[in-house]
């Protein structure tokens, strides 16, 4: 009886279960995916081979469940035997299971006690930037970014990350930073903690953004095209004055300053008119030489592929970004300022033997710049100081117009002033060799890298001047051109290597990976020498040892310890080198059995680190005294000229490199069968022996006193990032928000002894503003006499009353203090996206909380220069008795104004806004067609950078608010085509 429910249990089960069998392929490339993870109801159940096939067994009604790195997870209930095709799609925030790590490459997320961001390919790709740290803003929390200009080329983004510039490593040699195209990217990852840095040693305190690029695949050969081509547009110009207006309120100004009217009825009436153009100009300066938009197109081609043995990647890329400047067909040569690159990527790895790996790594880029001969930024500055009745374009016979106050014919600087070029050529090859030395103990290896540098900057000046006239009429009608200002110069053609840089990186490494049954080892243990020279100086060297070793047990409680010993010949001999040592330490609460109980919760650590790291930040040999040459003497019965020497800076030869000692709390949590994702980071980094001056020295001593190490410094803050993925049914959605807080505090600053506590820097946040603190616009004359001024100035109505915070009756350096708030600042990104059917929407949301600056310098104030600078539209808003109460500008002057012009809390405005930074809509069109073609896919699509900006203060874009080349705003389209 027993046999025969034995045998008919065993009969049961059998014809319940399913064998099914199937193919894993990539919906982009329409290729196999390699060791994809196939689950049966959430048990690992096999793996797809090289072609991608995979087979199991499993019972009618269970899940299938196929995950592989850097995809969306396909899910699918089985009632019946099979065969099937999974086609998995790219994971718009890419892979999710490793992080890169200094030196010793990709680790489990679960096994990281650090604090680390990472991004990838599938999101750098939807944002339109020539500069890597521009693919990066609003993306990875801690990183704070701000570009300036958008000038082409120039157009870079400031990178802070923590508060400090990080270091740039690109696959584990540092290097200086360039523009990588996104494609040739596989990761950028923030390592901001002092265990995922102190292997770096004295180069370690500002953090590490460390940069690693795409490399082949066990896999079919793929091949992807991408063309893109659109417009870009000026965000913000400076809004100046008619010729009319900026007279109107020329005569206003000198009203204000008790002086007579330059302008007299007639003048202003043919200003209104137009009908003298030439006596009377009026030009819109920013319209004569600029357009409306400029022109930008990229290709990108990337092949990759590989077998058991071998891989490789190779990228080309070019990008032409074209200048917003108008262009004279008559000349022979571009004036405008243009930007093209050309970019190579080769990435190459191969089995020697089943000991030896080897990988060589190439990569090129030529860049090539244009400008006008008087170069971008002096036309920008004369666009800001050139007012629209200075002179005319041309005169009557043709000519240049000029006179002595305005020797600079804008038109003439940009269409008639030649040219200039400048060459970029960078070059890195990195070979490798890693060998596996299981012979000796299973998991040991070695490896060797050499990586070389070279940088060659090039600039050709071919500018010449053009001579400027002023027209002039007599009595009797007869005109004459006189020629002002220096006399013109012919093109010139000189070519200048402006620097040669280059790196050479050794390094040679032992490491150690094993798990032995519930414990797990990780060991590294490198000596390496980064030897870099620049141009004709001497080249120096940092070198050193590092190691780090890693241990676990059963993935539930963390260890890492790391430490680097390096040094640099910036100091004195025996002063060279340092011990920089962290720790860190994790758990994986997951991990307990008691957790079983809470299934809301799929993976929850929490973890911490704690170390020192250093900053050099010294010049070098500022440990040796030096001398420079000082003012000449006669000496001689018959007076002759000599070169007298001084001593210069006071030596140091104490000094030394910076330090950090650096805390950081993490938890990493997972929700809803790991839909919702979280990271939570707070860090608290003490810095100290920043290299300041003294300022508590007596002049006495007769010379400069030497940077020394005094000065100590806190950062703190705390950084979030949520990530909700989800689907229903075919529609895939996500949304990851990051928001980042943070403060510094100048904890020490050798400062001399203050009259008063509101002088005091130390204990202020760093970069603390200061300037008067204003109390409005004095109302009347009567008011401005009783009240306290700044010394030898007579105020009036209108003028910026100030707090006499000392109550001596006058506004001086005594009364400077603390303005604005001290508010952490605060910035924060918002990526979403989703797709159905073939269509993709992406948009990323940036933005800045708690941000000042000083809205000043010659796109703020009126009449500079001595009176011939430029007038704006903010300035129709100037206090006048009429508009005493709403006034949102002082009183008008001609000429500096020593009381409104000052730093003050009145110039003091918000820089917090919030900018849809980019915005992509894509359509794949169907397989079924393109795969007739053999285009495994074809996407469509249309992006937008810097379409909408919010933001509390409207004069000037917030990010970029000197006047100068603005940042653009970019439409395009493409296709990206692969096979």
């Amino acid at each position: 009886m027993a046999l025969l429910l034995l045998f008919a249990s065993s009969h049961f089960v059998t014809a319940q279960s399913i064998k099914l069998s199937g193919v894993v392929k990539s919906e982009a490339f329409d290729m196999p995916i390699y060791q994809a993870k196939i689950y049966a109801n959430g048990k690992l159940a096999s793996s797809t081979d090289r072609a991608g096939n995979f087979t199991l067994s499993l019972a009618k009604g269970q899940q299938l469940k196929v995950i592989a790195q850097g995809y969306l997870a396909f899910a699918k209930t089985i009632e019946r035997a099979d065969s099937l095709i999974v086609y998995l799609k790219d994971n718009p925030l890419g892979a999710d299971t490793t992080y890169q790590t200094l030196y010793t490459g990709a680790l489990k997320r679960k096994l990281s006690t650090a604090a680390i961001s990472e991004i990838y390919t599938s999101q750098l790709e939807l944002t339109n930037s020539r500069s890597t740290g521009g693919l990066l803003v609003g993306r990875m929390p801690g990183l704070f970014t701000n570009q300036s200009s958008g000038e082409p080329g120039a157009d870079a983004v400031s990178l802070s990350l923590r508060g400090a510039t990080p270091l740039i490593m690109v696959d584990g040699t540092p290097q200086s930073f360039g523009a990588i195209n996104p494609e040739q990217i596989e990761s950028i990852t923030l390592l901001k903690d002092a265990v995922s840095t102190a292997m770096l040693g004295m180069r370690a305190s500002n953090g590490i953004l460390y940069i690693t690029t795409r490399r082949g695949r066990e896999e079919a050969q793929k091949i992807s095209f991408k063309v893109q081509s659109g417009i870009q547009t000026p965000l913000v110009l400076p809004k100046s004055l008619n010729a009319f207006s900026y007279a109107t309120l020329y005569n206003e100004a000198l009203a204000n300053d008790n002086k007579s009217p330059l302008y007299s009825l007639e003048a202003l009436a043919a200003y209104r008119d137009g009908s003298d153009p030439f006596t009377y100009p009026d030009v819109n300066w920013y319209d004569q030489v600029l357009k409306n938009n400029a022109a930008f197109s990229r290709f990108d081609l990337a092949v990759s592929g590989g077998a058991k043995t071998s891989n490789y990647f190779v990228n080309l890329d070019y990008l032409d970004q074209g200048g917003l400047f108008r262009t004279d067909p008559k000349n022979s040569y571009n004036t405008n300022a243009d930007f093209k690159r050309y970019s190579f990527r080769s990435n190459a790895s191969i089995d020697l033997s089943k000991m030896f790996t080897s990988s060589v790594r190439l990569g090129a880029q030529i860049q090539n710049g244009n400008e006008p001969g008087a170069t971008v930024p002096t036309i920008f500055s004369n666009l800001l100081s050139t007012p629209a009745n200075a002179i005319p374009v041309f005169n009557p016979n043709g000519s240049l117009a000029g006179t002595d106050n305005y020797l600079s014919n804008i038109y003439g600087q940009t269409f008639r002033s030649g040219y200039r070029l400048y060459n970029q050529v960078e070059f890195k090859v990195d070979v490798d060799l890693k060998a596996k030395l299981d012979v000796l103990t299973k998991g040991l290896y070695a490896k060797a890298l050499v990586a070389y540098n070279s940088y060659l900057f090039e600039n050709i000046n071919r500018a010449k001047r053009e001579e400027v006239f002023e027209m002039q009429v007599n009595a009797a009608g007869d005109t004459t051109y006189t020629r002002r200002g220096a006399v013109g110069v012919p093109m010139s053609n000189i070519g200048t290597v402006t620097g040669r840089n280059s790196s050479l990186y050794g390094e040679f490494a032992l490491g150690y990976q094993r798990r032995i049954g519930v414990h797990g080892f990780d060991a590294y243990l490198q000596a390496s020498n980064d030897k870099m020279s620049y141009s004709s100086l001497l080249p120096e060297n940092y070198r050193g040892i590092a190691a780090k070793a890693s241990y676990n047990y059963k993935e539930k409680y963390l260890l890492d310890v790391a430490f680097g010993y390096n040094g640099v010949e910036r100091f004195a001999e025996g002063r060279r080198y340092g011990f920089f040592p962290a720790i860190g330490l994790g758990w994986n609460i997951t991990e307990e059995r008691f957790m079983q109980f809470v299934p809301f919760i799929d993976y929850l650590k929490l973890r911490g680190s704690y170390g020192l790291t250093g900053n050099v930040s010294a010049g070098r040999f500022t440990y040796l005294q030096n001398y420079a040459r000082g003012a000449g003497y006669n000496v001689g019965t018959t007076p002759t000229g000599a070169n007298g020497i001084i001593q210069a800076s006071l030596a140091n030869p104490n000094i030394t490199w910076e330090k950090a000692k650096k805390l950081n709390l993490g938890v990493d949590a997972r929700f809803f069968n790991n839909k919702l994702g979280t990271t939570v980071e707070y860090f608290v980094n003490h810095f100290y022996d920043l290299l300041q001056r003294p300022n508590t020295g007596s002049a006495i001593l007769g010379a400069a006193y030497p940077l020394v190490n005094i000065g100590k410094l806190e950062r703190n803050g705390m950084e979030f990032q949520l990530t909700y993925q989800d689907h229903i049914g075919k529609f895939n959605y996500f949304i990851q928000p990051n928001i980042s807080y943070f403060r510094s505090i100048n904890t020490f600053i050798d400062e001399a002894p203050r009259e008063y506590p509101w002088q005091v820097r130390t204990g202020l946040p760093g970069g603390q503003p200061f300037g008067y603190i204003a109390e409005g616009l004095f109302q009347t004359n009567a008011e401005a006499a009783s009240s306290p001024v700044i010394a030898g100035y007579t105020a009036r109505a209108g003028d910026i009353k100030y707090r006499d915070l000392n109550k001596d009756g006058t506004i001086d350096s005594r009364d400077v203090a603390p303005i604005g708030h001290r508010r952490p600042l605060t910035f924060y990104g918002i990526n979403l996206g989703f797709d159905i059917k073939g269509f993709d929407f992406s948009a990323l949301i940036q933005g800045v909380e708690n941000r000042q600056f000083f809205f000043t310098g010659a796109n703020v104030f009126e009449f500079t220069n001595n009176g011939k600078g430029q007038a704006f539209e903010h300035h129709l808003g100037r206090w006048t008795p009429e508009n005493a109460t709403t006034a949102s500008y002082p009183r008008l002057s001609v000429g500096a104004n020593p009381n409104n012009e000052v730093n003050s809390s009145y110039w003091l405005k918000s820089g917090d806004y919030m900018r849809l930074r980019n915005l992509e809509v894509g359509y794949t069109l169907p397989a079924k067609v393109t795969r007739k073609a053999g285009i495994a896919t074809a996407r469509i699509f249309f992006n937008g950078a810097n379409l909408l900006t919010w933001s509390e203060f409207k004069e000037v874009d917030p990010e970029s608010n000197s006047g100068g080349y603005p940042i653009p705003r970019t439409l395009s389209g493409g296709i990206n085509i692969k096979f």
